[in-house]
C-alpha cells in the first residue's frame, strides 16, 4: 500500500502533482496456499485545475478457492488550505468474485458458509475519502468500499454501515538534514468486527534517493521496506512481510515489489514529500 495510496483513499488522486503510474506484485502471504495480489494504479491532476482523476485495477488470488477483481475510477477535488491542500475523493467501479469452496476440507459437512457450487458475480462498488497534505505531513480518512459481496439472492452488494471499514492514515516527515529524513507513520483500520493498526518508521538517505524502514502490523505481522529512487521518473520498492506470532514456524514470508514511473511538467530532482513508505 505504501506506494499505491489511491487503492484505499481516492482523495490521494493527484497528490504527486504528476502523471503517476505504479504496478505492484505481492507473493502469497501465508505460504503457497495464501493470497497473492497484483495492482495497477494510475492518477494525475487535470491540467492546472483543482481536479485530479485516476484508476485502479486490482487482483487477489487464493489458490483453488477464490479470485477477486476490482476496476475502479477515482476522482479528487483539491483546495489550497493553509500551507497544504484539502482533498475530497470519490471512487466508483466494478468488483468481481469467482469462488469455489467445494475443495475446502470441512469438519461440519453441509456448512452453509461453504457452498458446494461455484459462485461468480460482478457488482458495482463505491468509496470515499478526505485528505489533508503538505510537503511535510498528511492525514486522511476513508471508506474504501460501501458495498459488500452479494449473496446468491442479491443483484448488488448490501450497504451495511456496521460492517464499513474506516481507514485512518497519517505520516510526518522530519528533515534532519539533506542526507537524513525520518518519517513515522500510522494506519488504523477499524470496523465493528475488528481493529488493526500499522505503525512504521522510515529513514531517507542521500537526499531521499534511498529509503529503508520497517512497519509493525498489529497483532502479528512485521514488514521491512527498501525504496530506491533510480532517477526523477523511476522508483522501485521492495517489502518483505513475515509473521511474528505463534504460527511463524509454519508460515512463510511474502515478497512485494512496486515499480513507479512519473512524468512531471517541471521535473524536480527528488520530490520532498512524506509518501515513500
Amino acid at each position: 500500500y505504501h506506494l499505491t495510496w489511491t487503492t484505499i483513499n481516492p482523495a490521494f488522486s493527484g497528490f504527486r502533482d504528476a502523471i503517476s503510474i505504479s504496478s505492484l506484485y505481492r507473493s502469497a502471504l501465508y505460504g503457497s496456499e495464501g493470497p497473492s495480489d497484483m495492482q495497477l494504479n494510475v492518477h494525475s491532476p487535470v491540467g492546472g485545475s483543482k481536479v485530479a482523476i485516476g484508476g485502479v485495477v486490482a487482483y487477489n488470488n487464493i489458490p483453488d478457492v477464490q479470485n477477486l477483481y476490482a476496476f475502479m475510477s477515482t476522482y479528487a477535488y483539491r483546495l489550497y488550505l493553509g500551507s497544504g491542500r484539502l482533498s475530497f475523493g470519490l471512487s466508483a467501479g466494478m468488483y468481481g468474485v469467482n469462488s469455489d469452496l467445494s475443495s475446502v476440507p470441512l469438519r461440519d459437512l453441509g456448512d452453509p458458509s461453504f457452498p458446494e457450487e461455484a459462485y461468480q458475480r460482478w457488482f458495482p462498488n463505491f468509496g470515499a475519502g478526505v485528505l489533508y497534505y503538505s510537503e511535510q505531513f498528511f492525514v486522511g480518512l476513508s471508506v474504501p468500499e460501501f458495498l459488500s459481496i452479494p449473496n446468491e439472492s442479491q443483484t448488488i452488494g448490501s450497504a451495511d454501515f456496521e460492517n464499513y471499514r474506516f481507514i485512518l492514515t497519517g505520516a510526518y516527515q522530519f528533515n534532519i538534514n539533506d542526507n537524513l529524513r525520518l518519517k513515522p507513520s500510522l494506519w488504523i483500520d477499524y470496523n465493528q468486527a475488528s481493529t488493526t493498526f500499522k505503525a512504521g518508521l522510515n529513514a531517507g538517505f542521500f537526499d531521499s534517493r534511498i529509503y529503508v524502514g520497517g512497519i509493525y502490523n498489529y497483532p502479528n505481522i512485521a514488514i521491512a521496506l527498501l525504496n530506491f529512487q533510480i532517477n526523477p521518473q523511476w522508483l522501485i520498492g521492495y517489502a518483505y512481510t513475515f509473521n511474528t506470532g505463534p504460527t511463524r514456524a509454519y508460515l512463510g514470508g511474502s515478497h512485494e515489489v512496486v515499480l513507479r514511473w512519473e512524468l512531471r511538467p517541471v521535473v524536480r530532482t527528488i520530490p520532498d514529500d512524506p509518501f515513500y513508505f
